[in-house]
C-alpha cells in the first residue's frame, strides 16, 4: 500500500462512505402518500432543494445558532408539502423521515468503503470522520455497523463549524491519538470546496471522488476517483501517488 507518511485519514459521509437507496424527493413523497399526498417524488424535488437551500442561508449549520436541528428538518418538510397537506399530516411526516433517516432504510454503504476501511485499519492508519452534518451521524453509523471502525465522528453541528473552515480539520487532528502534523493527513469526500479545497487550505492531503468531473482542474483530476472501489483498487496496487 502507498500511502507513504499517512497517519491519519478522515472521511465525508454523503456520497462518500454512504449513499442514498433512492433520492430523498422520492422518499419524502412515499412516506407523503400514506398521509394523503397524490404528488409523486418528481413534484417535489424543486421544491424540496430549494427550500434545502432557504434553511442553509437563513439558519445555517442546520441550525445551530438559531434553532433546533430537528425544527431546521421540520421547516423544510413543512415548505416542501405546504399547501399540499394539513399541518398536522406534515408534522406526522417529518417525524416519520427524521427517523427514516437514521436507518438502512435510508441509507447504504458505498461500494468499496469497508474494503477501504478495512486497508487502512491493517496499515494502522487512524480513521475518522469529518462531515457537515447533524447529531443523527453517530446513530446512522452504528446502524450501518460502521461506527465501530471510527476513532472520532465530528459533525459539524455538534463543534458549530462547517466545511470547508480549515478549523473542522484542525479539530480532527487534535483528536488524532499519535503525534502527527497537518501533512500526515488525508480526507476523502465527494465536494471540491467542502472537502477537497478545505483539506488542502487545512495543509492536508486530500482525494475526491465524484462521477461530476466537469470543470475539474487537471491538477485535482490526478487526485479525483469516480468512487471508493476505484480508489481502494488503485491503493492495493500501489498505484496512488499523493503529491
Amino acid at each position: 500500500m502507498r500511502l507513504p507518511g499517512i497517519k491519519l485519514v478522515t472521511f465525508d459521509v454523503t456520497n462518500t462512505l454512504l449513499k442514498f437507496h433512492k433520492p430523498p424527493w422520492e422518499h419524502y413523497a412515499a412516506v407523503a402518500h400514506k398521509y394523503g399526498f397524490k404528488g409523486d417524488g418528481t413534484s417535489i424535488k424543486n421544491k424540496l432543494l430549494n427550500n434545502y437551500k432557504h434553511m442553509t442561508k437563513h439558519h445555517p449549520n442546520f441550525g445551530k445558532d438559531t434553532i433546533s436541528w430537528e425544527r431546521w428538518w421540520g421547516k423544510v418538510i413543512e415548505m416542501t408539502f405546504q399547501g399540499d397537506l394539513s399541518l398536522a399530516n406534515i408534522n406526522c411526516i417529518s417525524k416519520k423521515l427524521i427517523e427514516d433517516y437514521k436507518t438502512p432504510i435510508c441509507w447504504q454503504i458505498s461500494e468499496g468503503s469497508e474494503d477501504l476501511i478495512k486497508i487502512l485499519k491493517q496499515s494502522n492508519i487512524t480513521i475518522g470522520v469529518i462531515s457537515n452534518f447533524d447529531p443523527r451521524l453517530h446513530e446512522i453509523l452504528f446502524n450501518l455497523n460502521l461506527k465501530k471502525y471510527f476513532e472520532f465522528i465530528i459533525t459539524s453541528y455538534e463543534v458549530g463549524i462547517s466545511k470547508p473552515d480549515k478549523k473542522i480539520f484542525q479539530i480532527a487532528q487534535g483528536k488524532c491519538k499519535k503525534d502527527i502534523d497537518s501533512t500526515q493527513c488525508l480526507h476523502i469526500g465527494d465536494d471540491i470546496t467542502n472537502d477537497y479545497n478545505g483539506a488542502i487550505e487545512a495543509g492536508w492531503h486530500a482525494l475526491l471522488v465524484t462521477k461530476s468531473v466537469k470543470n475539474i482542474e487537471s491538477q485535482v483530476l490526478d487526485k479525483t476517483f469516480l468512487n471508493l472501489k476505484e480508489l481502494c483498487e488503485k491503493l492495493e496496487n500501489n498505484e496512488l501517488i499523493l503529491r
